[in-house]
């Protein structure tokens, strides 16, 4: 899988910097270039294969490595998110909404803004065992025909 963006632009959607991440003192991050190398191997093919999958296809493939522009900046928001997450992660898995009440951060890779904007790109899957069409008849019943005060032609029954 070809990396569809890089790094550089995904930090400017995040943010945040290295060291917003860490834990303890250069853990897991000892700088900047170790932050852009987890970025590049592990966030940005992850979010691309969160894609792939919403999508139910293979961008690589289907582009030929033109990779239209919008799928690059859903991707780019998508490893930001992915970011955020960490920085959320690293404070605690509650958030405070208000004096009285406490509740889990979602972490979906892909929110429901972002899923609107892959929907174009969502390859139509038609059921098993179903053509994906419905067909017509003029078949009517007796029944049918006296209910709605139709007549029956020749060769129906």
């Amino acid at each position: 899988m070809t990396a569809w963006i890089d790094s550089t632009l995904v930090k400017k959607y995040a943010a945040t910097k290295w060291d917003a991440v860490n834990y303890v003192l250069n853990s897991p991050f000892s700088g900047e270039a170790s932050f852009a190398a987890f970025i590049d191997d592990t966030l940005i093919p992850a979010a691309q294969a969160h894609i792939n999958a919403f999508c139910k296809r293979d961008f690589d493939v289907d582009y030929s490595g033109a990779i239209p522009e919008a799928i690059q900046d859903i991707c780019a928001r998508a490893t930001a998110n992915m970011i955020q997450y960490l920085v959320m992660n690293k404070t605690g898995p509650l958030i405070r909404v208000s004096d009285y009440k406490i509740s889990m951060p979602e972490q979906d890779v892909l929110p429901d803004d972002l899923k609107a904007l892959l929907a174009p790109w969502v390859v139509p899957t038609v059921q098993e065992g179903r053509t994906g069409h419905v067909k017509m008849s003029a078949y009517k019943t007796q029944e049918i025909a006296d209910r709605w005060g139709e007549e029956v032609e020749d060769g129906e029954t």
